[in-house]
């Protein structure tokens, strides 16, 4: 993604903390530019937080990807999604079962707009990209016998039990089958926080893959 014209600054926090100083700066640009339509995206605290903001100063919201549904009131992104969709003008869905979710909570069809999955179209985008980096040859990997990991919702990494116990789960796959681990910066943290960076063996920054302070190290459990 290229660097964004106007970066807010808001950085880490507790949700209620996040999101009201993202309301805070985000009111302020929108006096200023004065924008005809805000594009929120996905289900993350700025999401919520600039579509409650839009609509108080009168501004039409669209999102993407709207209408996913968890039904666990315990993940912060399922408020967040309940939230926004209520509020918002136009809901662009992934799929038809967004679509029948919006129509059950009552939303007008009127405002329903099924338009595809953006991550399905970033992959496509991409895969050949992907397919130039090598990684099978770079860590002696054979199609088909090797695993990938994705770790990062704070239901899974911020309590120590549960993560330790899901570090342990796949160090024992591990033992059978690789497993290429990109970590998520949070998970990093967390695992470092509570001593259990001992079952990862890092390995090199792949290259393209971003900032450093966001950029992902390919790791195996062991």
């Amino acid at each position: 993604m290229p660097v964004p014209d106007i970066d807010l600054g808001i950085g880490s926090g507790s949700h209620a903390e996040q999101t009201g100083k993202i309301m805070i700066a985000f009111e302020k640009v929108c006096e200023a530019h004065r924008p005809d339509l805000v594009i929120v995206v996905g289900d993350v605290n700025s999401t919520m937080a600039c579509t409650i903001t839009a609509k108080k100063l009168g501004i039409r919201v669209a999102h993407v990807e709207a209408g996913l549904r968890s039904r666990d009131m315990s993940m912060p992104e399922e408020i967040n999604r309940l939230c926004t969709d209520v509020l918002c003008d136009y809901l662009f869905t992934t799929d038809r079962i967004a679509d029948r979710n919006l129509e059950q909570e009552g939303v007008p069809a009127e405002k329903i707009f099924f338009v595809g999955n953006v991550m399905i179209d970033t992959l496509l985008k991409h895969r050949a990209l992907a397919a130039q980096l090598d990684l099978l040859g770079r860590y002696g990997l054979q199609p088909g016998g090797y695993a990938t990991l994705t770790l990062h919702r704070p239901s899974n990494v911020d309590d120590p039990t549960i993560l330790q116990g899901i570090l342990e789960a796949l160090a024992e796959i591990a033992n059978d089958l690789p497993i290429v681990f990109p970590i998520h910066p949070r998970t990093r943290k967390m695992a470092e926080q509570f001593g259990l960076s001992r079952y990862f063996t890092s390995g090199p920054r792949v290259e393209g893959s971003g900032s450093p302070s966001r950029s992902a190290t390919w790791s195996f459990c062991t």
